[in-house]
């Protein structure tokens, strides 16, 4: 099967509408769930009972941890086997479609259930609730990003196609993190009715859910696999794929670089109530209007990270954003000693915009143009494999994020409260993870990549199309 030219645009900015979705989805039982069931002391209340025995219960370890960290190692596992079976797929739907359209109603609905343990103390049975809909979340969720993702090099057909996509998909992305932001609002909100936090919380998940499946369901109606994908298959089994994706250089040191990056984001995302409410003085519902204005303010910078793409190497400017974000991150623990807290919070959040510009864009398109490029290079066109061998290290590193950074969180604490030193040394945590990031992007050899892409060269958006449909 060949592809009928180029994608047009209208219909990527649709794809970009499953980006939105199962993010969305995912932001309660990814971002929230510390809050939920570690919840911060504000005024010496906690806001929601103990239905997880908060203690430390191995090696400093709690239960939160270790059953987070039990999920994403599941989840970095199914993620190259499913990535397999779809580069393998032959279905008639489309071999990334009907993954994705099998797994949009479960992913939903377990992403609520996890968020509603049976009883209402801390018992065995509420662990092992969270166990099994965590893990069934996240199995859901591979199952529709892993076809998702592996999309994305082969709709984009040129350099300046791939670009658009990330754009778009960064766009969406931020979207839904903004609009996840809002759980603090709304829940502040339904308590002001007098429904209390549990209650709330739960009701922000269901929301998510439904507004996220619909989200997700777009691109499945959107793309024609037949009509717009070339058809390509892969017939390597997943071990001998992902051996093979792994003797490419440039694919393990950028997979090193984007694990590090992950691994700070998950420190930023999870800990930004924590940084907004113990570190810089501020209420809960300001952490969601914070947030929103940090990524409005990213957002005004995509069209001028764009433009630049054209003239600087997309690797020296993700280490550019990387050495920034790392240092700003590095300064978050000295909103407690400086006298105005909520200020220097303020210039911090706001100037972290320019790395999260550049972190939402350029890792997606350099991640496409390492698939596409191999598979010219080697005939085996296994782009899911590729974005499975690096959300599996990703995942893997995410695990063990998960893992520490609950245990992190209560340091220098008599009570296995969230302490202010404890928060602090996960913001210094993250920034040593950004320059990690950076060192292992020197080692990435950009022209090699390039010399291995055939883009296609007719007509080329200008510009300004460009930045007006992203616009």
């Amino acid at each position: 099967m060949k592809a009928v030219g180029r994608v047009p645009r209208w219909r990527l900015v649709l794809f970009s509408f499953g980006n939105f979705g199962w993010m969305l989805t995912a932001f309660c039982f990814m971002s929230v769930i510390n809050y939920f069931y570690f919840p911060p002391t504000v005024e010496g209340v906690e806001p929601i009972p103990e239905l997880i025995n908060r203690a430390p219960v191995f090696m400093g370890l709690t239960v939160l941890g270790l059953i987070l960290a039990v999920s994403r190692l599941f989840d970095a596992i199914t993620d190259p086997l499913i990535a397999n079976m779809s580069d393998r797929s032959v279905h008639k739907f489309g071999r990334r479609r009907i993954f994705m359209a099998l797994s949009l109603i479960p992913f939903a609905i377990c992403s609520v259930l996890v968020f509603t343990p049976p009883d209402t103390s801390p018992t065995i049975l509420n662990a092992a609730w969270v166990v099994v809909f965590g893990i069934l979340a996240y199995l859901f969720m591979t199952m529709y990003v892993m076809p998702y993702t592996a999309l994305i090099p082969e709709l984009g057909k040129t350099s300046e196609d791939r670009i658009f996509i990330a754009t778009v998909n960064s766009v969406a992305w931020a979207l839904a993190f903004a609009c996840g932001q809002l759980v603090w609002v709304i829940k502040d909100t339904l308590e002001s009715s007098g429904m209390d936090a549990m209650t709330a919380i739960r009701v922000c998940a269901g929301l998510f859910a439904v507004l996220g499946g619909l989200a997700m369901l777009v691109p499945i109606l959107a793309i024609d696999e037949s009509k717009y994908c070339d058809g390509n298959t892969c017939s390597e089994p997943v071990l001998g794929a992902m051996k093979s994706a792994f003797t490419n250089p440039d694919f393990r040191m950028f997979s090193l670089a984007n694990v590090a990056t992950f691994m700070a984001t998950f420190f930023l995302e999870t800990g930004a109530i924590y940084y907004v409410t113990m570190l810089m003085g501020m209420c809960e519902a300001t952490a969601s209007l914070i947030m929103i204005v940090m990524f409005g303010c990213s957002f005004a910078c995509y069209p001028f990270i764009v433009k630049l793409t054209r003239r600087i190497p997309k690797r020296n400017m993700q280490m550019f954003a990387m050495a920034l974000h790392g240092l700003l991150f590095a300064l978050i623990p000295l909103c407690t000693i400086l006298p105005d807290a909520a200020l220097t919070g303020w210039v911090i959040i706001l100037l972290l915009a320019i790395p999260t510009a550049i972190n939402s864009i350029l890792p997606t398109a350099i991640m496409a143009d390492i698939a596409k490029s191999d598979g010219n290079r080697t005939g085996s066109h296994k782009e899911g494999v590729f974005f499975g061998a690096m959300n599996f290290n990703i995942k893997v590193a995410t695990s063990v994020t998960s893992l520490i950074f609950p245990s992190l969180l209560i340091i220098g604490s008599s009570d296995g409260a969230p302490s202010t030193f404890g928060v602090s040394l996960t913001a210094l945590v993250g920034a040593g993870l950004c320059f990690v990031a950076v060192l292992a992007l020197r080692f990435y050899d950009e022209q090699r990549v390039n010399r291995h892409l055939d883009d296609e060269q007719d007509e080329t958006p200008s510009q300004g199309e460009m930045t007006e449909s992203i616009a």
